[in-house]
């Protein structure tokens, strides 16, 4: 089944570019907090992660004051998706569900802001939400205040879901029929967070395209294969495994040079999604 899809910024940070490329230099880069909003035929309005949102600014948790200290970010008023979408005449109760990549804070960030809306996630993201200690906590990214009390009630695990194998013989080929109609296939992308998941979606246009989640931030980076820092590394949950899904991703790239791949913080990429599906 063929979906509409409209690609949304809900806030952004900078960073020095050399963190994630691993290449010498001074400047920065400014890395977007990428919402897919998906038009399902029957299901209405479905998300693809939820960008950074007002919680954020709030939460008590330690980490969080942490995050807000070391990793600063930008949330002009109404970027968040919330407000983004009431301007475009959707209510946060229009929401039908929120397919979520993995729980770090630019990608769940707004999850408060939907509360009737159903969570699709992976279980081993579920089940790792709330590591036991601080410092566990922090090297995961994890703010507990971010998490909806009643998350395990609405949640539904990719892992239960039918597992498909798309038309295409390519590197990732096999993933979990969301909804039950093929219109989004969750795709395990290990490494970058524990569970993390991208999306593979047909528009409406015809256009295959492929929500990337964190498996890498920028294009660059799976295109030429480029490690970051020792810093950055520090915050990946399985270094090895987050090698071994960017060197697949740029195989699946030399593979299906027609797919749109759109990694969540790379501007360059959704820019040129816009253009494209536009």
């Amino acid at each position: 089944m063929r979906v509409e899809l409209d690609l949304m910024v809900c806030g952004s940070c900078q960073h020095p570019t050399c963190m994630v490329t691993g290449r010498a230099g001074l400047g920065r880069t400014t890395f977007p907090a990428l919402v897919g909003r998906i038009s399902h035929p029957t299901r209405g309005t479905v998300l693809f992660d939820t960008g950074y949102g007002e919680a954020l600014r709030t939460a008590s948790d330690p980490v969080a004051r942490l995050y807000r200290r070391f990793l600063p970010y930008q949330l002009a008023p109404g970027e968040a998706c919330v407000h983004q979408l009431a301007a475009a005449g959707v209510a946060a109760g229009d929401v039908h569900a929120i397919v979520l990549s993995h729980l770090h804070p630019d990608h769940a960030g707004g999850l408060a802001d939907f509360p009737k809306a159903k969570v699709y996630l992976s279980r081993r993201a579920f089940e790792a939400r709330a590591p036991a200690g601080f410092g566990a906590r922090l090297r995961a990214g994890l703010i507990r205040d971010l998490f909806p009390t009643d998350l395990g009630e609405r949640a539904t695990f990719f892992e239960d879901a039918p597992q498909v194998t798309t038309a295409h013989d390519d590197e990732f080929a096999e993933g979990a029929d969301v909804f039950g109609d093929r219109s989004v296939i969750a795709v395990p992308l290990p490494g970058h967070a524990p569970g993390q998941f991208g999306i593979r979606i047909e528009t409406t246009g015809g256009r295959d395209v492929f929500l990337a989640a964190d498996a890498a931030w920028l294009s660059l980076c799976y295109r030429e294969q480029l490690e970051p820092l020792a810093p950055a590394r520090a915050f990946i949950d399985d270094y090895a495994a987050y090698l071994q899904t960017l060197a697949r991703l740029q195989r699946f790239a030399q593979q299906r040079p027609d797919v749109l791949i759109v990694p969540s913080h790379c501007f360059t990429a959704i820019e040129e999604t816009r253009r494209e599906l536009a």
